[in-house]
């Protein structure tokens, strides 16, 4: 049976976005061009771009997102983050984006830079990502109402931010984001089904009302594996990881059997949409969407 969401009476078939990275060499920038056009290809509602701490990939992402604009069908979403960046430098790149013709934005407070800690002046006196949404209002209030549309996305932490304090403290702080014009939320990577599924009913309950996107990531490797769990703050399932060592360490198919298990729970538990992690690659999330029936062949040859 093919994943649906229910929307009044009329069931509408379950939607997915995806998110990429710029690519750090000339071989990498040919392989992700030829990815992204197998991603654009299946229709998705975008395709987010991040960017790295301090704007140490600012260039690149900003191309990378009139790649997206100008050669594929896909509407790109812009990754920011405010660590090391003053408010104004921000409205610049800001500007910068939309005068790039996107209009939709990932609001990030992001890491310290490598060699920071969260302590240093130039990290601590960062704007928090609430203020950057609300910087992201201004910029396009700034701007002529047609060339100004657009949504701002925020994440969510299922399984508690870092610095913060409880549950009830992240979803508090996911509605003043809600209240200063988020509309949506993409989750942290995480394992376990009722980890979202506690966490969006919980926010649900005290009043958040925009949807919150479960991130997910098939992972190929063990290593991956691990990234993943140090992202998560949560143990890897069981056995997992001892299953993909058993195979030398490499097992892409055994990351698709995980996410398309773990995306029909989230799907039948009322999610809205999935958010796949593709590591610069198509074939494994094309393979999860192909699982779950909401992917027809890839038309890109």
């Amino acid at each position: 049976m093919s994943a649906v969401l229910l929307t009044g009476s009329t069931p509408t078939r379950a939607r997915f976005s995806f998110e990429v990275f710029p690519a750090r060499s000339g071989a990498a920038a040919l392989a992700l061009g030829h990815a992204v056009q197998h991603l654009s290809a299946a229709g998705p509602d975008f395709i987010s771009v991040t960017y790295g701490a301090n704007g140490s990939n600012r260039d690149a992402s900003l191309d990378l997102l009139r790649y997206l604009r100008d050669h594929t069908d896909a509407l790109p979403l812009a990754h920011l983050t405010t660590v090391g960046e003053s408010r104004e430098a921000l409205r610049e790149t800001i500007h910068r984006v939309m005068d790039a013709g996107v209009h939709d934005f990932l609001a990030l407070r992001g890491d310290p830079p490598r060699g920071l800690s969260e302590d240093d002046p130039r990290v601590a006196g960062s704007l928090s990502s609430l203020e950057l949404a609300e910087l992201i209002a201004e910029a396009r209030a700034e701007r002529p109402p047609l060339t100004s549309v657009g949504r701002t996305a925020v994440a969510a932490y299922p399984n508690g931010h870092p610095l913060s304090r409880s549950r009830a403290e992240d979803i508090e702080w996911l509605i003043a984001k809600q209240e200063a014009g988020a509309q949506l939320a993409i989750t942290q990577l995480f394992f376990r089904a009722e980890e979202y599924l506690s966490f969006a009913s919980d926010a649900r309950t005290a009043g958040l009302a925009i949807p919150i996107l479960p991130g997910l990531m098939p992972v190929s490797t063990s290593a991956q594996l691990r990234k993943v769990a140090a992202l998560a703050g949560r143990p890897a399932p069981e056995g997992l990881e001892e299953e993909i060592e058993e195979l030398g360490g490499y097992a892409p198919e055994l990351g698709v059997e995980h996410t398309v298990a773990l995306a029909r729970e989230l799907l039948a538990g009322g999610a809205p949409s999935i958010h796949l992690y593709t590591f610069n690659r198509h074939e494994q999330v094309l393979a999860v969407l192909r699982e779950l029936a909401l992917l027809t062949p890839d038309p890109v040859r």
